[in-house]
């Protein structure tokens, strides 16, 4: 079984590409308000968890991460994600990072880990290259990288995934009502599994699947729109 962190990729019809306008249409005062999005692509889905310290003031020796690469324009991307930094006893690898409310300091959980810091990635200058069978994706260039201090960092990024399998899709939509109004999505894929290849690499951290570590990917394309009613 798998213990991938990631976000599904039906939640990127929620998050994704969040800076592109949205068309809204309004009428007399105090009428309701509409909103309307759209967009397509290609993008790949990436999750890892990295075993041992890394550079630059990382904190833990455990990092579970995902991220998702979205095409933006033809060859250029944006990406978003979180990674988890973990502080665990040396050779205890925990399934999943431990809980923790937000704003709250997270206790250890039953193997002694104790997640440390939560890093986001938002944003970045990234090309995206991906055949039309989705065989093969090539991701480089640099994300941003904000911890809770605000202070960034942009790593470098270099990163090839191999389409393994065959293609599938998937299609994830729905409609969420309260007080404010309503909201609808509606977010299709297709594509196949990947393979993140041995010496891939985000900044000082190298996918090469070590001991206690993994890695997985979803590359391929999307199509996705969302409504917005409000009162």
């Amino acid at each position: 079984m798998s213990r991938s962190v990631s976000r599904r990729l039906g939640t990127a019809a929620v998050a994704a590409l969040a800076g592109l306008a949205l068309v809204a249409t309004s009428g007399p005062a105090q009428a309701a308000e509409q909103s309307f999005y759209k967009s397509s692509g290609r993008s790949v889905m990436l999750d890892w968890l990295e075993v041992g310290t890394l550079p630059g003031g990382v904190q833990g020796n455990i990092h579970f991460g995902y991220m998702q690469v979205t095409e933006t324009s033809k060859g250029r991307a944006t990406a978003w994600g979180e990674v988890y930094d973990v502080a665990c006893p040396d050779g205890v690898v925990p399934d999943f990072p431990p809980g923790g409310g937000h704003g709250e300091e997270p206790a250890p959980d039953e193997n002694g880990c104790e997640l440390v810091d939560i890093r986001w990635i938002e944003g970045g200058t990234l090309t995206l290259t991906m055949d039309r069978k989705f065989s093969r994706a090539d991701i480089d260039g640099t994300i941003d990288v904000f911890g809770h201090d605000g202070v960034g960092a942009s790593p470098a990024v270099d990163i090839t995934v191999d389409g393994v399998g065959s293609t599938y899709s998937s299609t994830d939509s729905g409609t969420y009502r309260d007080e404010t109004g309503t909201y609808s999505y509606r977010y299709t894929f297709n594509g196949r599994s990947g393979q993140v290849a041995a010496g891939s690499r985000i900044g000082a951290m190298v996918f090469d699947n070590a001991d206690g570590e993994y890695s997985s990917a979803q590359l391929g394309s999307f199509r996705e729109t969302s409504r917005s009613r409000t009162r």
